[in-house]
């Protein structure tokens, strides 16, 4: 975490939400001593969605290869400022990004703004494509506080082998877009830009190169192992480093290196809401398979300790490796950086 990182963070730091800080991990600590769900306070990390469509078809992204199951569609304005309103004295961290492109959502900005009029501190992940000037200014009048570009490839051969349909000169232009307009808002810009590599066997070979563009553009590098859904896939995307891969490959069957202990933490310390306004358990859950509620007349107090939830968090603690969605899980893998 970078010294930026760190001062936006402590802008966001309140003592009830220090308070509800230390519930949630207490309660998590003595669910996994009793064995059953105990819940005291809220998430104190929530993604909302801004919408599930993209401008790209990666193959291994349920929004772009199209293997999206639930409704595409735009988070509403009204929606996002209830939950918000509801949330926000617990809630400090806000990641508004889960599947899809996130700048597709036109309110975008006024998302970021109304969060961060909260104080909260708001991260997006983004393919670029969209940060032409007045949005990248908007962005930063608003006060975002760390940006996520992902661009999987240095090469424009490397880079639309998963990014399919991108433009590797269009990332580049908003790069340069957003260092000079962050000099230009010289100690007004608070946010905070992070190149994203997901490790794959085409790139792995161009890190090195990435660590220079990043800090040609004053960014921090964040380095992401790649999800797969079946052995063809694994053969042409992971990366041969083992540093870099989140499987084993044993007798022609993936197998997760993460060991499937009964318990996870993102369960008490983080939740996660689509566009259409369904929770569901993290952000594995990509088609929402695993719905906990939905928030249309309903509160988020009411979903997270529903008896759905506390249900869902007691089939981790008893036995994990029988749900799907979590063998496929990096909690707990160590990630070289």
């Amino acid at each position: 975490m970078t010294l930026r990182s760190v001062r936006n963070l402590v802008r966001c730091v309140t003592p009830r939400r220090i308070g509800n800080l230390l519930a949630v991990m207490l309660s998590y600590r003595l669910s996994l001593l009793l064995r059953r769900s105990v819940v005291w306070g809220r998430p104190y990390t929530l993604t909302i969605e801004p919408t599930n469509r993209c401008n790209l078809k990666c193959p291994e992204c349920p929004s772009g290869n199209g293997d999206m199951v639930r409704p595409l569609g735009l988070l509403d304005f009204d929606r996002f400022r209830a939950i918000v309103d509801e949330v926000h004295g617990e809630v400090f961290y806000l990641q508004l990004f889960f599947q899809g492109e996130p700048f597709i959502n036109n309110r975008l900005v006024d998302m970021i703004a109304y969060a961060r009029a909260k104080r909260m501190y708001v991260s997006i992940s983004t393919n670029a494509h969209f940060l032409r000037r007045e949005v990248v200014d908007a962005l930063l009048d608003a006060g975002l506080d760390r940006l996520i570009v992902s661009l999987d490839g240095l090469t424009q051969e490397v880079y639309e082998e998963y990014r399919v349909g991108g433009s590797l000169a269009k990332v580049h232009e908003a790069l340069a877009l957003l260092d000079e307009t962050r000099r230009r808002f010289g100690r007004r810009a608070r946010t905070e830009v992070t190149l994203q590599f997901l490790v794959t066997r085409q790139n792995e070979s161009q890190i090195p190169e990435l660590r220079g563009l990043a800090q040609k553009h004053n960014a921090g590098v964040a380095l992401k192992t790649m999800q797969v859904y079946s052995l063809e896939s694994a053969e042409r995307f992971l990366p041969r480093d083992e540093r870099y891969s989140r499987y084993h490959v044993v007798d022609g069957e993936l197998r997760p290196k993460s060991a499937l202990r009964d318990r996870c933490v993102r369960l008490w310390e983080r939740s996660v809401i689509t566009w259409e306004g369904v929770v569901v358990p993290c952000c594995f859950d990509k088609n929402a398979e695993y719905p906990l509620g939905r928030l249309d007349g309903r509160d988020f107090a009411d979903v997270w300790q529903s008896e759905e939830y506390h249900a869902f968090r007691l089939r981790v603690l008893q036995g994990r490796r029988d749900i799907p969605m979590c063998r496929n899980c990096t909690e707990g893998l160590k990630i070289y950086r």
